[in-house]
């Protein structure tokens, strides 16, 4: 995502809002999509076929697209990326063989109390929410992991990184299952070779920000903690609604500031879409976000993935509509209203609110997976110039992830 930096004294605009002009100091903001950069996992099995219009009867989920649960939760079902579901259950070591044969298809059966191994990092906050280090078994990327203290014995194994899985890691550390993901396909034939079998995750695909923390249920199931991981996660919802409530009666009573995301790659300026989470953060904190289903249409804007490419000179005529942009940076040494200002030498911000996430700083494509409800109350203040009242200490009201970009000092 891409977010502020300081505000200026200007009027916001408001598209919809009848008395959508506001006297306070506002801003551009850019939200650059969580999922960027993420891969998927491979190697993930044949599953049951079915009707492109049917699937199972799910249940205990409430935003997720891509999972859910049988009559009685003693099977996990996950959507492949074509749409078709694969069961995955517990069986007894007598019973168990790995995979399961079931009207023509598959069920992937995993040992009670299974040892668990991730490869994507942005399933390591779900685990360490859940207090279960002991089935943690190894990581990939551990150097970008923070380990919770009192994991002796070398665990969780460290499984490689940009180079690859370590196979061999992956088998000394007894895992029964890897969640990965299935973008790119990285893990095809591990579980042929190496036994260990893929569970392919796909909350990077999810458009809502709670759709994507609702996955600690996924987590709770294979860990045996369902109850924690539905405690967990309706805590987070909860927090979520709140902070919602509170930037939709701010946008009521001052307006809507419009609010751009995005960054520029190959002299093209490249935007989450408008139904995307990007977009939903920014509502939901009661902006608004600028590309909408019209603009995109009547401009001709390009999609790629879950992003919109346009010309530089289409980005400028936009942008001058727009009270807010951010940016998500990596900066060891700090991001400041001067770096924002030269990333965009060709659009005149000064009048801009400019905010940004530094992934130097804080663990955006890991735990902030966990956190959209403080996300969402970073940019309601931000974009609202306040700070949230959400019954949180003094302390954790002050900004995690989005900041206000200062003048270096």
């Amino acid at each position: 995502m891409d977010f502020p930096s300081q505000f200026a004294q200007k009027p916001f605009r408001c598209r919809t809002v009848a008395s959508g002009v506001w006297e306070k100091r506002v801003g551009v903001i850019s939200l650059v999509c969580m999922a960027l950069g993420l891969c998927s996992c491979g190697g993930s099995p044949r599953a049951l076929p079915q009707e492109e219009s049917e699937g199972p009867d799910l249940i205990g989920v409430e935003f997720a697209e891509f999972f859910g649960f049988s009559q009685g939760r003693d099977t996990l079902w996950l959507q492949n990326g074509e749409g078709v579901w694969t069961p995955w259950t517990f069986q007894s070591g007598a019973q168990l063989s790995g995979e399961e044969q079931d009207q023509g298809g598959l069920t992937m059966a995993l040992p009670y109390a299974p040892k668990i191994a991730t490869w994507s990092t942005t399933h390591v906050p779900h685990i360490q929410a859940l207090n279960a280090s002991e089935r943690w078994v190894g990581t990939g990327y551990k150097s970008r992991v923070n380990i919770s203290e009192g994991g002796g014995g070398g665990f969780p194994f460290n499984l490689g990184g940009d180079g690859g899985l370590d196979e061999e890691a992956l088998v000394a550390s007894g895992a029964h299952v890897l969640t990965s993901y299935p973008f790119g396909d990285p893990m095809q034939g591990v579980g042929e070779r190496t036994g260990v079998k893929v569970m392919p995750l796909r909350e990077y695909e999810e458009q809502h920000p709670l759709a994507r923390a609702e996955y600690i249920k996924v987590l709770g199931w294979l860990l045996g903690q369902s109850s924690q991981a539905e405690a967990t996660f309706n805590g987070i919802a909860q927090r979520y609604a709140a902070a919602k409530a509170n930037g939709q009666r701010l946008a009521k009573s001052a307006g809507s500031p419009v609010v751009f995301t995005g960054s520029e790659q190959g002299g093209l300026w490249t935007a989450p879409t408008f139904d995307g989470l990007v977009a939903r953060l920014v509502e939901d904190a009661g902006g608004q976000y600028l590309l909408d289903q019209k603009t995109e249409q009547s401009m001709g804007l390009r999609r790629v993935g879950s992003n919109i490419e346009m010309e530089l000179e289409q980005f400028a005529v936009l942008a001058a509509d727009a009270d807010a942009w951010g940016k998500v940076v990596y900066a060891p040494d700090g991001w400041y209203q001067e770096d924002a200002k030269a990333a965009l030498s060709w659009l005149n911000v000064e009048d801009k609110l400019l905010f940004h996430c530094n992934t130097a700083e804080v663990d955006y494509f890991g735990q902030a997976v966990l956190e959209p409800d403080v996300m969402l109350a970073d940019l309601v203040a931000l974009l609202h110039d306040h700070t949230a009242k959400d019954g949180r200490s003094e302390t954790l009201n002050r900004p995690r992830y989005f900041h206000r970009t200062t003048s270096r000092p």
